[in-house]
């Protein structure tokens, strides 16, 4: 049997770890600040609920087989005592982050793991400690190598798909161009999803996605011309009342997720000479509201 640990049980993390205990193929250890006794899904299909075995301190763990990171970005140096703990030359560790520079910033702290990016698809919130709400299917694309490969046979017989890429490049970029077109607006003004209905906030929507996109496109990303303009269309037909993770942590005085979105489309940006204007605009007030929740 397979040794797993997931790392930031939040939605993303409480969602892939119930699947792995609900297959009981692997064991799996949570890395976590306070200590739980159940992990409770609710799905689609019902309610999964699991005992768990929950860590809190870095020194009573060894090396697995997989760690899941499913931090937010900007967490990555706080879990470094555990992917020290956790990780050795044998451990892979499957990066379930958003943005588009997984290996480049979980890499300093990997001790001698591979790192894995996987792009992540999980319509999920933290409903409470051990709690998640989970509203769709789970899609983690992986590259399509020997990591990827043993990841898809990780969540084999789950209802997890896990797809290998051939360009996860793309894949990357591609979600990073809609995640810039959204997140960054409903975390600024601290609304739901139908403020990128309005006019004019959907002209800036399309101008963060269009920056991204060129930027992809340097870096070596395959993105159609079109996709700008369909980030946007297709966000006219989602519901009005869904949030996003970094208006719930606008809503609850938490750092955004800024760096992982808009600064990597800057620092690509400035890295292939490709002009980001209205992402710097939007880049610089994200990180005042950082700045200024760090003071609280």
């Amino acid at each position: 049997m397979e040794s797993g640990a997931v790392g930031g049980v939040g939605a993303i993390g409480g969602v892939g770890a119930a699947r792995l205990l609900e297959k009981g193929q692997c064991s799996v250890t949570l890395c976590v600040r306070t200590p739980f006794e159940k992990l409770v899904v609710e799905t689609p299909r019902g309610v999964i609920e699991s005992k768990v075995l929950c860590v809190t301190d870095p020194g009573q763990m060894r090396p697995v087989d997989w760690v899941l990171l499913a931090t937010k970005a900007h967490h990555t140096e706080g879990a470094a005592p555990w992917l020290k703990a956790l990780a050795g030359p044998k451990t892979v560790i499957a990066v379930l982050h958003n943005g588009v520079e997984h290996v480049e910033r979980v890499a300093p702290y990997a001790n001698g793991a591979r790192v894995l990016p996987v792009v992540v698809n999980c319509p999920a919130d933290k409903a409470g400690l051990g709690r998640m709400v989970h509203r769709g299917s789970v899609r983690l694309v992986p590259p399509d190598d020997e990591q990827g490969r043993g990841l898809a046979r990780l969540f084999e017989g789950t209802d997890v798909e896990v797809p290998p890429s051939k360009d996860i490049l793309t894949d990357l970029w591609t979600k990073l161009c809609a995640n810039c077109a959204q997140r960054p607006i409903t975390g600024l003004t601290r609304r739901r999803r139908e403020v990128l209905r309005l006019p004019e906030v959907s002209e800036v929507s399309l101008a963060l996605a269009r920056e991204c996109a060129a930027v992809g496109r340097a870096v070596g990303a395959k993105l159609p011309e079109s996709l700008p303009e369909d980030i946007v269309a297709r966000q006219k037909k989602m519901s009005p009342d869904a949030t996003t993770s970094m208006l719930t942590d606008a809503w609850e005085g938490k750092p955004l997720e800024t760096d992982a979105f808009t600064g990597a489309v800057i620092r690509a940006g400035e890295k292939h000479g490709i002009p980001t204007p209205v992402t710097r605009i939007v880049h610089a007030l994200s990180s005042a509201i950082n700045r200024g929740a760090e003071r609280l």
